[in-house]
C-alpha cells in the first residue's frame, strides 16, 4: 500500500475508504484498517475528523526513512539509482570481546564475516559487514550463496528469521578500509550504523557494520509532536 501511495498520490490527495481498499487489494477491512494505521504512525497518512483519509506528500517524498529495515538494494533503487552487489570479502574471524557480548557467545568463538559494497549507478554507496556465529550454521552452503541478502541465507541455512535489528547511529570519518570500499578521501564524514539482529525467538544472531556515503544516501525520520 505504501509504493502504492507513493506512485498514485505522489502530489497529495483524498485516498479512498476501508471497503474500496479492501476490495481493491483483495483482503479484510481489518487488514486495511491495521494497513493504514500504521501509515498514520508513519505521517504517510493524515486522518481528517468528518473528511477523510489524504496522503501526505511531503513524507511520501522520503526515499530512505532512517526507522525502516531495508534491504539494500532495494533502499538504492528507492533513492532512484541503478543498483548493484559486489561481495569483496568471506573470512572467518574470532569475535572480539564487544562482538561476543552482543551476540552472546563467548569471545573467541567463531564468526562468518561477509563484507559487500552496494553500488547506485556504478558508484560505491553502502559498505556493510556482517558476522554471524558459525555455531548458527546448520546445513553446507555455497559461497556465491553469500551474494545473497544476509538474511535469505539465515533463513535458508541457519533456519532463523530476522525478526528486528537495534542500531546505534554514529557520525565516522573514513579510515582506511572504509575509504578503500566506498572510494573517498581519507578522512570524508559519513554515517555508521552499528547493528545488532534479533531473531523472531528474541535473540541477538547477528552483528553489522553498516558504511553509508553521505553523497548517495541520506536518511530522514518522521517526528510528530506529542
Amino acid at each position: 500500500m505504501r509504493t502504492r501511495l507513493r506512485e498514485e498520490f505522489a502530489q497529495g490527495g483524498r485516498i479512498p475508504g476501508e471497503v474500496e481498499l479492501a476490495n481493491q487489494f483483495g483482503v479484510s477491512r481489518g487488514t486495511v484498517r491495521q494497513a493504514l494505521s500504521m501509515l498514520e504512525r508513519e505521517g504517510a497518512i493524515l486522518r481528517r475528523q468528518g473528511d477523510g483519509t489524504y496522503a501526505n506528500h511531503y513524507v511520501l517524498r522520503i526515499a530512505a526513512r532512517v526507522e525502516n529495515a531495508y534491504e539494500f538494494m532495494e533502499l538504492i533503487r528507492e533513492t532512484g539509482f541503478d543498483a548493484e552487489l559486489e561481495v569483496v570479502g568471506i573470512e572467518w574471524a574470532e569475535a572480539t570481546e564487544d562482538e561476543a557480548d552482543r551476540l552472546k557467545v563467548e569471545a573467541g568463538d567463531l564468526l562468518l564475516v561477509v563484507s559487500k559494497v552496494f553500488c547506485a549507478d556504478g558508484s560505491p554507496a553502502i559498505y556493510c559487514v556482517d558476522k554471524l556465529p558459525t555455531s548458527l550454521i546448520l546445513e553446507s552452503y555455497e559461497a556465491d550463496e553469500l551474494a545473497n541478502p544476509i538474511f535469505d541465507f539465515m533463513e535458508r541455512r541457519c533456519h532463523i528469521r530476522v525478526d528486528y535489528m537495534l542500531s546505534q547511529i554514529v557520525p565516522r570519518v573514513a579510515v582506511a578500509e572504509i575509504a578503500e570500499r566506498l572510494e573517498l578521501e581519507p578522512g570524508t564524514p559519513g554515517l555508521e550504523f552499528v547493528e545488532t539482529s534479533y531473531s523472531d525467538a528474541n535473540e541477538p544472531v547477528l552483528v553489522s557494520n553498516i558504511f553509508y556515503s553521505d553523497s548517495l544516501i541520506r536518511f530522514a525520520v518522521f517526528r510528530k509532536k506529542v
